[in-house]
């Protein structure tokens, strides 16, 4: 596999606006939306509105994916190196995803920058199965850290936000998880500068 090279910008995302914009949009029915901004540091929250409305997670669930992952390579159980295989179960996720055939074989590393930079399902799947040995097992793991981080109008059961009963959030919990990361993993902060990535042509 092609190593993924970030692609330059002028404008990277800016670390603290990841705890700072979040939304959540709540059912049609409610008419409403879901928001909460705080402050990174502090957590003094400086805006809010239906912040405790429960709904579903979406992509904003690869947030704890990475958390779960980038825990394991902190805690050394994993490294960034460690090679992952992308499983008939990986490649069978709808998209948007990579679409490798199963067998093929990714670093946590590049597997990490394919799932936050496309929001690739496929390779959220190739992390819960590679930390976690399966998809139950991975979110196993993602509710017990959203359990320790406080988040207790979270339930997750699968690694990439794809509707699926049980998996559910809240706009403040997402605060919460959003400040986890940025406090508990500072050293992978440059993850979230990556705008694009190329791979191969």
């Amino acid at each position: 596999m092609h190593f993924l090279r970030p692609s330059p910008s002028k404008s990277p995302l800016n670390w603290l606006v990841v705890a700072a914009v979040l939304a959540v949009a709540v059912p049609a029915v409610a008419r409403a939306e879901a928001l909460l901004v705080v402050e990174a540091e502090s957590g003094k929250v400086l805006e809010a509105e239906n912040a405790t409305i429960p709904w579903y997670p979406a992509s904003v669930t690869k947030l704890m994916t990475a958390y779960v992952t980038l825990t394991a390579v902190k805690e050394g159980r994993i490294t960034l190196d460690t090679l992952l295989t992308v499983s008939p179960v990986a490649a069978s996720q709808s998209p948007s995803k990579m679409g490798f055939r199963p067998g093929t074989q990714v670093t946590v590393d590049n597997a990490l920058k394919m799932m936050l930079v496309k929001s690739a399902n496929d390779m959220a799947v190739v992390l819960a199965e590679g930390v976690g040995g399966s998809i139950d097992g991975f979110s196993a793991q993602m509710n017990a850290a959203a359990q320790k981080l406080g988040m207790t109008q979270t339930s997750y059961v699968n690694p990439n936000g794809l509707p699926a009963d049980g998996q559910i959030t809240s706009a403040r919990d997402l605060a919460i998880l959003a400040r986890g990361i940025i406090h508990d993993l500072p050293e992978y902060e440059y993850f979230v500068h990556i705008p694009s990535i190329r791979y191969g042509r």
